[in-house]
């Protein structure tokens, strides 16, 4: 195996070495009052996880994008520098006599996602195992939906988490993955059907009812994520990302148009019937109707909006971070609010930024891939973190209704950090290949 230089991922990556622990060191200051550098273990373990995945990926003769893994470990390190910051007894392990903080667990699924986007990026060659299984691939999602509607926990009014034992994991962000598998599967078998489809309701056209069942199911499985889990994040992000490949792999307004309206009108019924539904719009309406009660949440991340100004109060000076102990969720669902008010709307602009940048490259990778399945696969990939970005983002500025899902390699939780990584080595696997495919000689 031919080693390949990745002198552009290393040139982007060199910075980190000093961001990261002046992140930490800032902090530490800020909280102790007292000029000294504080604990450097966490930062240290980060910059030496991101050097092994670079050394993986140059020693293996890896030739994908080289612009994900310093996105992705520029973003991650603004996370676990918050994170840090944050009081950490917020969260943590606690299992097999081992006794970690908040973010010395984060540090730890920061390895264990950075061991499986490397197994995926370096030992994931070929997608025949995704292209050719895809009803497999459906029938597993189909099966950990129904684990959680079935064994579920309700953690603040949603049926989410499984528990393991000492570990607990969120199917909904692996089923995440698994639906992008089965949809890019079956766009790229019946592109050619969808597009020139020939039924009509009045002015819309449709596609046969035997390619339109699989639409249908799919917005049946998002509505009973409503009804049954309570989960309106992961069910519009869900939707959004079926939407976004349906109108990408056939270009047809129409169907984004039929989509558009189910959603709207489940919405509609889903508030008219259930009280957990019209909870979260009336909050977010009006969350100043009960500012210490139901809307408590929105209106202090509003107040940390308006605190951290233009330039931020500066790492380790925000009120919101501080009281993390009485703020359900400032770790995960208000992290961007958090780091907003520290970093002020500069420093939350450059972290969109770097997401913006992140969605930039997967749909490049998209362009560039060599088959259909490949394109549409990085195309519902992408999709996936650039929408969760959003929906997080507009949730903690009340722009939507709040949601529960979490800003990809911010917030805390392993769930959503090994599914993160999991979606980059995919996308660093597809521009891979896509690389070897436009190489002189190439098979």
């Amino acid at each position: 195996m031919r080693i390949t230089w990745r002198r552009a991922e290393l040139a982007m990556l060199l910075p980190l070495l000093l961001l990261v622990p002046l992140g930490f060191v800032l902090t530490h200051v800020a909280e102790a009052g007292k000029l000294e550098p504080g604990p450097l273990g966490l930062a240290l373990g980060y910059l030496a996880i991101m050097a092994g995945a670079h050394l993986v990926l140059t020693l293996s003769g890896h030739r994908g994008d080289q612009l994900l893994l310093p996105v992705v470990a520029t973003i991650g390190g603004v996370g676990l520098v918050m994170l840090n910051r944050l009081p950490q007894d917020l969260a943590g392990t606690s299992a097999f006599g081992l006794q970690l903080g908040m973010a010395a667990t984060q540090l730890l699924w920061f390895g264990v996602g950075v061991v499986a986007m490397l197994a995926v990026a370096v030992g994931f060659r070929d997608d025949g195992l995704l292209r050719h299984y895809k009803y497999t691939w459906a029938a597993l999602g189909a099966a950990l939906l129904l684990a959680t509607f079935v064994f579920g926990k309700e953690v603040f009014g949603a049926r989410l988490w499984i528990d393991l034992g000492p570990v607990q994991f969120q199917p909904g962000e692996f089923i995440k993955i698994v639906l992008v598998v089965f949809i890019a599967g079956y766009l790229a078998e019946n592109r050619a059907l969808l597009t020139g489809a020939s039924a009509r309701i009045g002015p819309i056209s449709i596609p046969p009812l035997p390619y339109l069942l699989p639409m249908l199911a799919i917005f049946v499985m998002v509505m009973l994520m409503v009804v049954v889990l309570k989960d309106l994040g992961t069910a519009l992000l869900f939707f959004g990302i079926f939407l976004t490949m349906l109108f990408v792999a056939t270009g047809r307004r129409s169907y984004v148009l039929i989509g558009l309206i189910l959603f709207v009108a489940g919405s509609f019924v889903a508030y008219q019937l259930f009280g957990h539904v019209r909870a979260r719009v009336d909050v977010w309406l009006n969350p100043f109707a009960d500012p210490s009660g139901a809307g408590y949440q929105t209106v202090h991340a509003l107040y940390a909006f308006g605190r951290g100004g233009l330039f931020g109060e500066g790492l380790g000076q925000g009120l919101l971070p501080s009281v993390g102990g009485s703020f359900p969720a400032v770790q995960t669902d208000f992290i961007f609010a958090a780091t907003a008010e520290e970093l002020g709307l500069v420093g939350a602009f450059g972290l969109l930024a770097l997401a913006l940048l992140l969605v930039f490259r997967g749909l490049r990778i998209a362009m560039l891939a060599h088959d259909d399945f490949s394109a549409m696969l990085a195309v519902g990939l992408t999709t996936s973190l650039g929408l969760q970005t959003l929906i997080i983002v507009a949730g903690n500025a009340k722009l939507i209704p709040l949601t529960g899902v979490t800003f990809p390699f911010v917030s805390y939780g392993g769930s959503s950090l090994l599914a993160s990584f999991l979606v980059i080595g995919l996308l660093l696997s597809i521009s891979h290949r896509a690389a070897r495919v436009a190489e002189p000689g190439a098979p």
